[in-house]
């Protein structure tokens, strides 16, 4: 009953009504929400109510995977166009996986570092960022990008993994 009124009567819903309804859902189920809905303005709301800050503005469309183990990793500011399928990871580990007993994993590779998205960035479909990566004010990350390292502010990064292609702060 609580997830159909989340799915299908949300436009008639108040932000407090849409909070006091998930706070009766697992956070799971939440942040799965968050994922799939097909209202931005609900969107935003799953994703808060589950650790992620999300400034005024900010577009986050359909199918935007945040790894986060729910632990405030993720900042997004204000203004932020984030396009379908983009996957955030400010936790990494192989899970279950016995590489966790192999010490240059454990030492390496397994990490949770934040991950920030500064005011009016854009993020185009399918990019990747990982742990600890910042990206900029003003930065575009072009789509299906995987950005490994932090971007400067008005930059623009796109391929695997991401480099500069060019700076926004440059005339002409």
């Amino acid at each position: 009953m609580i997830v159909n009124r989340l799915l299908f009567e949300y436009d008639t819903l108040s932000e407090e009504e849409i909070t006091s309804l998930i706070s009766q859902l697992p956070r799971k189920i939440v942040r799965w929400l968050a994922v799939n809905h097909p209202d931005n303005r609900t969107r935003k709301i799953f994703f808060r109510e589950t650790g992620v800050q999300i400034g005024e503005g900010t577009v986050i469309n359909p199918n935007v995977i945040i790894e986060d183990s729910y632990k405030q990793l993720v900042k997004i500011g204000e203004r932020v166009s984030i396009a379908p399928g983009v996957m955030l990871i400010a936790d990494a580990a192989p899970n279950n996986s016995r590489l966790t007993e192999v010490p240059y994993v454990r030492e390496h590779l397994i990490v949770e570092r934040e991950i920030v998205i500064e005011d009016d960035a854009w993020i185009g479909a399918g990019a990747i960022i990982l742990p600890g990566v910042k990206i900029g004010q003003g930065a575009i990350v072009g789509a299906g990008a995987v950005v490994t390292h932090s971007v400067p502010r008005y930059t623009i990064v796109a391929g695997v993994p991401a480099r500069e292609i060019r700076s926004l702060l440059e005339s002409g």
